[in-house]
């Protein structure tokens, strides 16, 4: 450390953030994601340089997108070098995020952030990081609360970007966090400056195609005429909000577990219990109820809750809404129904077979799932197989290795469920287990074997004997079946 004043000034504004929100307590390790940006870059040496001070660890992770070409991935060989200079590991990866939002049928952005989060969670999981920090600052949570404003966007997108927020999947647990939220850009520009940091352009952020950078660049500038301190006003703003928008979620969440419930990817919510509740804890639970079949609320606006609102109010007794990313609001028969429109579709789904990335994500045809595959040493696994969550399967990899794909049902398909001694029809089983006619051909089947015909996972209903976890494995396969955009 130098020792001048804005270092000063950025690093005690970082520890004095990492502090109020608990982010890191001593012994942990930290997963510093590292775009090779001025912002990411400052991160990283801040947390490098403090990093004995606040008794951490402190290692990297970067992801080529692959959008921009050789600039992306001269992008990678100055985070491995910086990365390098300091001592820092480093797991770099890469992926065709372009072809996969086509295939996902997902925004670049959405694409991209997917994918980010979820390869991030797996370094952070294979480095067994207990945080992962990422480098958004003061100036990124104002233009995402103006550009929420400009949407439409109610009490909760106002809250703006969080320090902290809680991540759990079957890959990985624990928190993601923003130790640079209450720093500025121009603060974080003359730490870099200042210690010799170098840094990447992503020229992507300089064109006015995108709104961000319309907003960044041409609206923000104007509303600093009216209030130079804007940045840091409506930082101190949104943290407010953040309470308040707890408080909410707390109360609406417990109105849908006394009013709900969900089976067959439906949701159905009592229309008195929304209709009689106060109309911001109706919003609220509208809200939660989106999220909950679709993973989550991306261009859900006030407008559609309003809508939402209105078809609960008339005096019809039932009515459709459709709403953005293939959400149907149904009411009938004294019930809202949250779902899906591919869970509505009475089309057939055609037949299809998809190779399973081992380790990796995978697409789950006509669904809006993908599952995540991971593999570790049975020592690892402890008791996590004996949860319950049907969402999640463990077997033996060395059983399934060969041909992992994932396929919907053929006629004749047979399996031994687990615990059973002998085989059964699948359809009998569908039978047994009360799955709607009308949705057994979207139900994901795991399969193996050099023909790729043997049932290993049901998805979400029942692991095959054949391919448990038992004494003599040595390698478990963990699948999970996750929403796309969760």
């Amino acid at each position: 450390m130098t020792g001048s004043v804005n270092e000063s000034m950025l690093v005690q504004k970082m520890l004095s953030t990492i502090r109020k929100y608990d982010m890191f307590g001593p012994g942990e390790k930290v997963l510093v994601a590292v775009s090779g940006g001025p912002d990411s870059m400052a991160l990283l040496h801040a947390l490098w340089t403090t990093r004995e001070q606040l008794s951490i660890g402190v290692c990297a992770f970067h992801l080529d997108h692959m959008f921009r070409g050789e600039e992306s991935r001269q992008d990678a060989e100055a985070v491995r070098s910086y990365c390098a200079s300091l001592g820092v590991q480093l797991v770099a990866e890469s992926y065709d995020v372009p072809a996969f939002a086509e295939e996902a049928k997902l925004s670049p952005e959405e694409a991209a952030r997917l994918v980010r989060y979820r390869l991030a969670a797996a370094a952070a999981a294979s480095l067994r990081c207990t945080s992962i920090a990422l480098a958004h600052h003061r100036d990124d949570n104002l233009e995402t609360i103006v550009m929420r404003f400009l949407r439409g966007s109610g009490l909760r997108g106002l809250t703006g970007i969080r320090p902290v927020r809680e991540h759990k999947s079957h890959t990985w647990s624990g928190k993601v966090t923003r130790p640079l939220l209450q720093c500025s850009r121009q603060e974080i520009e003359s730490y870099c400056r200042q210690e010799g940091i170098k840094f990447r352009i992503d020229r992507t952020n300089l064109s006015d195609q995108y709104v961000r950078n319309r907003v960044r660049l041409d609206l923000i500038p104007r509303l600093l005429e009216y209030n130079p301190n804007l940045s840091e006003t409506v930082t101190n703003m949104s943290a407010f909000m953040a309470d308040e928008n707890d408080f909410i979620d707390g109360l609406a969440g417990q109105l849908l577990d006394s009013h709900s419930r969900f089976a067959d990817g439906v949701l159905e919510v009592e229309l008195d219990a929304l209709a009689q509740a106060h109309p911001s804890l109706a919003r609220r639970a509208i809200l939660l109820a989106i999220e909950k079949i679709r993973g989550e609320r991306t261009d859900i606006y006030s407008t559609h809750v309003e809508d939402v609102l209105d078809l609960i109010r008339t005096d019809n007794r039932s009515g459709s809404l459709s709403l953005p990313g293939g959400a149907i609001v149904r009411k009938r028969y004294g019930v809202v129904e949250f779902t899906l429109a591919s869970m509505l579709a009475s089309l057939k789904v055609p037949k299809y077979k998809k190779t399973i990335a081992v380790p990796g994500f995978t697409v789950v045809p006509y669904t809006s799932s993908v599952i995540v595959a991971d593999v570790f040493p049975i020592e690892e696994l402890g008791d996590r197989h004996k949860s319950g969550d049907r969402s999640v399967a463990y077997m033996d990899y060395d059983v399934v290795r060969d041909g992992l794909a994932v396929r919907n049902r053929r006629d004749g398909d047979r399996f031994r469920p687990l615990g059973m001694k002998g085989t059964k029809k699948l359809k009998e089983f569908f039978i047994d287990n009360k799955i709607k006619q009308e949705i057994r051909d979207k139900i994901p089947l795991v399969v193996y074997g050099r023909d790729r015909e043997q049932i290993a996972w049901i998805g979400e209903l029942r692991l095959a004997e054949s391919v448990k976890v038992t004494r003599k494995t040595r390698n478990v396969l963990r699948l999970s079946l996750e929403p796309m955009l969760g």
